[in-house]
């Protein structure tokens, strides 16, 4: 069979009036969320707005994990009580090594004790501060090293954000085509004879099954099975349930995705960059991840038995 030819550039894609629109509502993202907005038509456009917009549905899907992660982790954290006595010895030793000359009159004396007392109020107040400061901080820190960990689609080795890299270089011809075939029975034999799992061709509707390759990215052993529907390709990257259950760190999977796996639900839409959309679901103990030049919904219907 002749080589294919895998290149197609991505079109450029204008999002200025979206961005323009969206600019206009995303101050509306948080209200809705919190089921703040009671006019049935402005929440039934907000939501037609989600469904339709890229960027404003990331927007939505962003804040609405944060406004989670928030909920659950964040907590009142009272000062310690040593922290207060610290602050009280401090001030006490700043008072005692003061060493200001003094004259004897009355008006001098309770000139530099008004002086003491405002030294005082400002040391304590902006020790207060400084001390809530830290606390917040390290709230803060912890508050984002929790979303990345809950949410991997934010960081560079979770399968969403791995199986949109090689889609890139699938699309630019980096990644050759090792196996042409359109016979699922012949490519599946062919590619599990290289992986340590079975890869799992998807019945498609309207679409053309071109071949697959093999690799190991992060240390983990992957597969792509493509299809072509038009000029679109579809690119399906594989890996092995039970790895991705288990790594922490080759590639990664949500976990949120995980305990969805592990109640039996399946088709996880990720956040959509630019015009292509990826969405992770799993079939026969595998773990798949697809992306392609189209919406959601278009994706589930030439994949016929991803349910």
């Amino acid at each position: 069979m002749s080589d294919l030819n895998l290149n197609n550039p991505e079109n450029s894609m204008d999002n200025s009036g979206s961005n323009e629109n969206s600019n206009l509502e995303y101050e509306y993202i948080t209200a809705y969320i919190d089921n703040e907005i009671k006019d049935g038509n402005e929440k039934q456009r907000l939501k037609d707005l989600i469904n339709s917009d890229n960027n404003f549905h990331n927007r939505y899907i962003f804040e609405k994990l944060t406004k989670e992660n928030f909920s659950k982790r964040i907590r009142k954290i009272e000062t310690p009580v040593y922290i207060y006595k610290n602050i009280g010895t401090a001030i006490g030793d700043y008072i005692q090594k003061a060493s200001v000359p003094i004259s004897p009159s009355l008006s001098n004396i309770n000139a530099f004790s008004e002086q003491l007392r405002t030294q005082k109020s400002n040391l304590r107040r902006n020790l207060i501060y400084s001390t809530f400061a830290f606390i917040l901080l390290v709230t803060a820190a912890f508050i984002f090293n929790s979303i990345l960990k809950k949410n991997p689609e934010l960081s560079g080795n979770d399968l969403g954000t791995v199986s949109r890299n090689v889609f890139e270089k699938v699309e630019s011809g980096q990644i050759k085509l090792q196996y042409q075939s359109s016979n699922a029975k012949a490519l599946t034999d062919s590619m599990n004879k290289n992986l340590d799992f079975n890869v799992f061709i998807p019945d498609v509707k309207d679409a053309l099954l071109l071949g697959g390759a093999c690799n190991e990215i992060n240390g983990q052993k992957v597969a792509q099975i493509i299809h072509k529907k038009g000029d679109t390709l579809l690119c399906t990257l594989q890996a092995n349930l039970k790895d991705l259950m288990l790594n922490k760190d080759k590639i990664i999977l949500s976990e949120k995705f995980k305990e969805n796996i592990s109640e039996g639900k399946n088709w996880f839409p990720c956040l959509k960059e630019k015009n292509r959309s990826t969405v992770i679901w799993v079939k026969a103990n595998v773990v798949c991840s697809t992306v392609a030049a189209m919406d959601y919904q278009d994706i589930a219907v030439i994949l016929t038995n991803y349910k």
